[in-house]
């Protein structure tokens, strides 16, 4: 039999789409290295050439998606006609577009991330998230102080700021969305957790109250809608 041979990223593409497959369909949990590899028809070592383990796995899983992200946000910021508030709320909204896209992901993640044994897993994919985005943001926030738009001497810090703070605010929220079916008032809460943290960025940022809006409430309820379904 002859043996296929594939380029590295379609073949790392494949192990990761296969196992996003297998993960949605029937647990994190209950899906082994081996089921993976059995349904593409590689060795153990291809996997292990690709990947530490399953969980390194789930990390570039996510991985992939933020990196979409920063594709998308990089951009923005190279847009000549858009002063940074704009930019910043194109920014979140992009992000948030690819997100609902791959709402079966992150309610996957979620339940994964958010089980009481994997805080490491959950700070490891933080950590990743933060390197990846952070300095494209850092990027728009010295634009705005260019434009007088924001007041920071530390644009690097306050853009690692929102990141720290969206990790509580993403703790929050995440809660929430996981019980959403049983407790439909949370999106109320969800959308007052989100007023605070907009109030927070226009205090670290010196911005005009109001001035920033990164969540638009119809992306909000197609989470709501997209998570029931």
């Amino acid at each position: 039999m002859t043996r296929i041979t594939k380029e590295y990223h379609e073949r790392k593409n494949e192990i990761l789409d296969t196992a996003q497959e297998l993960f949605l369909t029937q647990g994190y949990e209950k899906v082994s290295v081996d089921n993976i590899i059995k349904k593409i028809g590689i060795a153990k070592g291809t996997f292990y050439y690709y990947f530490k383990s399953k969980e390194d796995l789930l990390n570039k899983l996510v991985k992939r998606m933020v990196d979409k992200i920063k594709i998308e946000i990089k951009k923005i910021v190279e847009k000549n006609d858009l002063d940074a508030i704009s930019k910043l709320e194109k920014a979140y909204s992009v992000a948030g577009n690819i997100k609902l896209e791959n709402i079966h992901l992150i309610k996957l993640m979620l339940n994964i991330l958010y089980k009481k044994d994997n805080l490491i897993l959950r700070y490891k994919v933080y950590k990743s998230n933060v390197e990846l985005v952070v300095p494209e943001f850092a990027k728009i926030i010295e634009q705005g102080v260019k434009e007088n738009l924001f007041n920071t001497p530390y644009p690097y810090e306050a853009a690692k700021l929102f990141f720290e703070l969206g990790s509580v605010l993403g703790d929050v929220i995440s809660k929430l969305l996981l019980e959403l079916d049983k407790k439909p008032g949370n999106m109320d809460k969800i959308v007052k957790e989100i007023e605070i943290y907009e109030d927070a960025m226009e205090r670290i940022l010196g911005a005009r109250k109001g001035a920033i809006n990164i969540v638009s409430r119809e992306m909000l309820k197609n989470f709501q809608e997209k998570i029931k379904t």
